[in-house]
């Protein structure tokens, strides 16, 4: 697999190293999610082990320890969602629950002992980088603790993309005399039995959780700003004879993997601008919720996207169609005009609720907002990124060294798995860690950097390729800025990232040596 390329390399400089008496980079990871988990795997697997990851929640998995709500799942295969170096044979079912996906990345931790290389419960302050002795200055702070400052060679920042929730300034907000909670910190201390729900919001999470929720309450209220596509599941347990099939015959869980990537990487034609696929996918959706869905209670305009496929989230679930046609569930498209102590007034009309809940996402393309990110020359992450957030194939940035993103700028997808994206990302990481490890002294390692014209020529092609898909449609979604800046996405087919992510180029980056007196290694 192409992941080996970097960590072979990083064995191999690791090794040398070693026999040489020489430095290995320190690795500070943040983010203790399945990104941060991946990249302490490969970096054992390599050789490192001093390593630390800062997870500043008390316990590991990230999105899905955070998202506990009602429904919660996946909507990408779990055989796909997982890493192809640490892979889960047993999964339960086709698209697995939040727990299930939970306890995988607890596995992995017992799995590859983790478990002394983490420090949960710490929030991250700021990092910063210190030009003289070529180290990376992390300021951290843990309940009881106060601050304490953590240096390393490199810096890996695993945050993610969907980390902080968001809810929208609303007046009265504050006012409301129920419980009031994200579905990302969903209050589970909350009896929904009898309540009215108001449910701010339709996106991906609200799919998964309006229908529990409305099977418990006594009505539900959902207010959407705009219709999503919302697909059929193919969902389904497995059967104990596909079961022992992929715990036993290696092979066939290979070929199930792969069979699982290549069919939804095909999805990519209906991604681009004006396709083909992407009309005719806009045409048959659009049909079946007209055909199926459409009522004098449920008019086209409530229900029908008003924008082509793909421009924002394709959602997928089987029971959210007839959940909203229930009788005990309303649909709001009237903007909502405040929020009162006992309900929601939206349209002029004040409607009671005794619950409500935020679906309302998250900040999304203000990647490390909450957290000071100083490179050289006292040049921040927030100055680079001030009309929008990029970086050198998603993962580094100039003029901050030995920094690495994972999950990071131009790296979601609308079509594939995210880890498979964030397992390119490793390689990557883990050969500018060889680079690093073949310039060492006794006493420090070198530092890689992307050029600041690498880094300029890589943001124009991807924005570029940005103008030829569907999201730069009239819509508005999570995946772009207000100034229609398309921040998260990869804009093509995930084998194309495979490809461009196999060797990292050395004229696209600048080497230095451990002693700043001597010149740069030469980059050509």
């Amino acid at each position: 697999m192409a992941l080996d390329i970097g960590r072979r390399r990083l064995r191999r400089a690791v090794d040398e190293a070693r026999r040489q008496h020489r430095r290995t980079p320190s690795v500070l990871i943040v983010g203790g999610g399945l990104s941060g988990l991946g990249m302490a795997i490969q970096l054992l697997r390599s050789g490192i082990t001093d390593f630390t990851v800062v997870e500043q929640s008390d316990g590991v998995g990230g999105t899905w320890r955070d998202n506990t709500y009602p429904g919660a799942a996946c909507d990408v295969p779990s055989h796909l969602y997982s890493w192809s170096f640490a892979p889960k044979c047993d999964w339960s079912r086709k698209f697995a629950g939040q727990p299930e996906i939970l306890t995988y990345a607890e596995d992995c931790v017992e799995r590859f002992g983790l478990a002394p290389h983490l420090r949960l419960g710490t929030t991250v302050e700021d990092a910063t980088f210190d030009e003289r002795s070529g180290r990376w200055r992390v300021t951290v702070t843990a309940a009881g603790a106060g601050h304490e400052v953590l240096e390393a060679d490199a810096l890996v920042l695993a945050c993610g993309q969907l980390n902080r929730p968001w809810t929208p300034e609303l007046p009265g907000r504050d006012e409301f005399a129920g419980p009031a909670f994200h579905s990302a910190r969903w209050d589970h201390g909350v009896d929904l039995a009898g309540k009215r729900v108001a449910v701010i919001g339709n996106g991906a999470s609200a799919v998964q959780f309006v229908p529990p929720v409305a099977a418990a309450a006594e009505s539900v209220a959902v207010y959407q700003r705009s219709a999503n596509y919302v697909g059929p599941k193919p969902d389904k347990a497995y059967g104990p004879f596909q079961h022992w099939l992929l715990q036993h015959i290696r092979p066939y869980e290979l070929a199930y993997r792969w069979s699982i990537y290549w069919r939804f990487e095909a999805r990519w034609l209906a991604f681009r601008k004006d396709s083909w696929s992407g009309r005719t996918l806009t045409r048959l959706m659009t049909k079946g919720i007209r055909e199926g869905v459409v009522t004098d209670r449920m008019p086209a305009e409530v229900v029908i996207p008003d924008y082509p496929v793909g421009c924002k989230r394709i959602l997928i679930s089987n029971d959210w169609y007839p959940t909203i046609l229930g009788p005990t569930v309303e649909m709001v498209t009237d903007p909502i005009e405040r929020i009162e102590p006992g309900g929601v007034v939206a349209g002029g009309r004040r409607r009671p609720a005794d619950v409500l809940v935020y679906g309302t996402g998250f900040h999304t393309t203000d990647f490390l907002a909450h957290v000071p990110v100083t490179g050289r020359d006292g040049r921040t992450l927030a100055s680079v990124w001030a009309s929008g957030v990029r970086a050198y194939r998603g993962t580094t940035v100039a003029g901050f060294p030995n920094c690495f993103l994972l999950y990071g700028p131009n790296t979601n997808l609308g079509h594939n798995s995210i880890l498979f994206m964030v397992e390119r990302q490793l390689n990557l990481v883990l050969q500018s860690l060889a680079l690093q490890t073949e310039t060492a002294d006794a006493d420090s390692v070198g530092s890689v950097e992307v050029t600041g014209e690498a880094f300029d020529r890589d943001d124009a092609d991807v924005q570029r390729r940005v103008r030829q898909t569907v999201w730069v449609a009239a819509c508005h979604s999570w995946y772009k800025t207000a100034s229609g800046r398309v921040t998260n996405n990869w804009p093509s087919w995930t084998v194309a990232y495979w490809a461009e992510m196999l060797r990292l180029p050395r004229r696209d980056l600048t080497v230095t040596t451990p002693r700043r007196a001597r010149e740069p290694v030469s980059t050509p």
